[in-house]
């Protein structure tokens, strides 16, 4: 008699086929490390077709190729885009359920401006005046731009980088 065990409710269970087992073990001799976080990845086709894949393992080598596990699935946009319509319009706006998020326009606008208000980070240089000497003016601006930062901060990440742009909005990106 085979003893069965029930699987708690939540719980991810993987049950690798022959192959995908050695494609792993392949994996683990490369050296590449696992991604943790990704909760979903897609790959657009052309006629706006998606296949996605949800709750994958990702690795990563060093030089930024992704390796992607999971079982991939057809998603068609412009169906997904004409059921929401049709939903949209018998309900009116559709309620959201607890823990899921609002699909309606007016909110995801609303979610994308919230995020893109940048947290007042350390203040304190802002008043001081920055010598300017050897620095261009685009250049600064440009930093500003990328990364929301003061000007003085801008003007000493240039200085520190030998106005190496790159190097500067890598550093106050961080």
């Amino acid at each position: 008699m085979s003893q069965i065990e029930e699987i708690p409710q939540g719980a991810e269970v993987s049950i690798f086929s022959k192959n995908e087992k050695k494609a792993r073990q392949a994996i683990a001799k490369l050296n590449l490390k696992e991604v943790k976080g990704i909760s979903r990845v897609t790959f657009k086709k052309r006629g706006n077709q998606i296949y996605a894949i949800d709750n994958p393992d990702v690795y990563k080598s060093a030089a930024g190729t992704y390796i992607v596990f999971g079982e991939a699935k057809v998603e068609d946009l412009t169906q997904r885009l004409q059921q929401a319509q049709a939903q949209a319009g018998a309900e009116g706006v559709e309620p959201v359920a607890e823990g899921a998020t609002p699909t309606d326009p007016a909110s995801i606008t609303a979610d994308l401006q919230a995020a893109s208000i940048s947290k007042p980070e350390e203040e304190e240089d802002d008043n001081e005046e920055v010598d300017e000497t050897g620095v261009s003016a685009e250049d600064v601006a440009l930093i500003i731009e990328q990364t929301n930062v003061s000007r003085s901060k801008a003007v000493k990440a240039l200085k520190k980088h030998d106005n190496d742009i790159v190097n500067a909005i890598m550093e106050l990106s961080q």
